[in-house]
């Protein structure tokens, strides 16, 4: 109910086990058995708000958007949608027959509230497991972006040298996660012939590379959203501190270099 709650939220155990005909992980809607892959999220906002009248609000600050429609996919099976969510007239002075019901879940409910908070949890406790198994990973192999040496074993032995050699610094290795994508990402940018500061595109390599040593931009644009997710903090930010129990130790593996 949107007054208490009586019971500990059970959350999906197993999310990614939906998939659409192409076999990609896909989300189903809240209330019908339309499917949408999970880069298209915005899609499925759209079909929930034209065809079920439902607004998710601040959806984006979600953090695992496929497990919050899961659950709330099961709890309008159990209660009205009505005892989770904010009724909104649509045209209240116009006549009966062309006023519209649009029905709004957001985390003034305590159980919304609550979910979010915890599925925020979760990704930050699976942020830093993974962030661990880089640090440990002697295993890594990637080739510098800048001049093509080659390079074994951890992570940040390339990202150091990029650093020393090349004047560019994503930041300290032990606040990235996920290195491997994000240097794909860069890499796919830098293929693709943009520079990773202003963005720009260019008419072959030999002027990339002008453009941005030239002008500095050996670096990534700090404005690019994109790139958020790469880095530790940005997953504490979005809890309350008071909610974490970090100890001195884990706050300076989380924030300080380890030599």
């Amino acid at each position: 109910s949107k007054d208490c709650i009586l019971e500990p939220l059970s959350l999906p155990e197993s999310p990614g086990g939906t998939t659409t005909l192409e076999g990609s992980p896909s989300v189903p809607c809240i209330f019908c058995e339309e499917h949408f892959p999970v880069a298209e999220q915005d899609k499925l906002l759209k079909h929930m708000i034209i065809e079920h009248k439902i607004v998710i609000a601040d959806v984006k600050l979600v953090a695992d958007f496929q497990r919050y429609i899961l659950y709330w996919r099961k709890r309008f099976t159990e209660q009205p949608i009505t005892d989770f969510c904010s009724v909104i007239r649509i045209n209240s002075t116009a006549p009966f027959e062309e006023q519209e019901n649009y029905f709004l879940l957001c985390d003034v409910l305590p159980e919304d509230r609550i979910l979010r908070e915890e599925l925020q949890k979760q990704r930050l406790r699976e942020i830093l497991e993974q962030q661990q198994q880089e640090r440990n990973d002697t295993n890594f192999h990637g080739v510098c972006m800048f001049c093509n040496e080659e390079f074994l074993g951890n992570r940040s032995v390339i990202l150091n040298h990029m650093a020393r050699e090349h004047a560019f610094n994503i930041g300290l290795p032990d606040n990235i996660v996920n290195c491997n994508e994000f240097l794909c990402t860069l890499q796919k940018k830098l293929d693709n012939l943009q520079c990773l500061y202003c963005e720009k595109t260019f008419r072959d390599k030999n002027t990339l590379k002008d453009h941005m040593r030239k002008k500095q931009h050996r670096k990534i644009n700090p404005k690019n959203r994109e790139y958020d997710r790469f880095y530790v903090i940005n997953y504490l930010v979005r809890l309350s501190f008071h909610n974490l129990k970090f100890d001195c130790s884990t706050a300076n593996k989380i924030f300080l270099r380890t030599n």
